[in-house]
């Protein structure tokens, strides 16, 4: 199984990151924040926003990690842009209770296109 994004699943510039945050919904979930749009693409997209708020690099990498290990699993539909906005406690909350957040979401984002 293959563990790492591809550069096609990857959202990488800045303006990419700008867009999404500009024209996409937005769903607030307890432990993080989504931003969603459609990207005319046959792959789903990951972008995601660790601020020194979160913590020092230890803990922005370990909050990276972890969300993408979310995105690799329940990737969702393809053509579709996510970009993550992290807070401060994703890398002390349990994996399980995360991924429940994350689910729920991008459940909500979906619905209110």
């Amino acid at each position: 199984m293959r563990r790492s994004l591809t550069r096609r699943e990857r959202i990488r510039r800045r303006p990419e990151f700008q867009r999404v945050q500009q024209q996409g919904v937005r769903s607030r979930g307890r432990y993080l924040t989504l931003f969603t749009l459609p990207n005319g693409m046959d792959v789903a997209r990951l972008g995601i926003i660790a601020t020194r708020r979160v913590g020092g690099a230890v803990r922005r990498n370990r909050a990276k990690r972890r969300i993408r290990e979310l995105f690799r699993h329940r990737k969702g539909r393809p053509g579709i842009d996510v970009v993550v906005l992290v807070r401060a406690v994703v890398p002390d909350v349990p994996i399980d209770a995360l991924e429940a957040d994350y689910r729920r979401t991008l459940r909500t984002a979906r619905t209110s296109r």
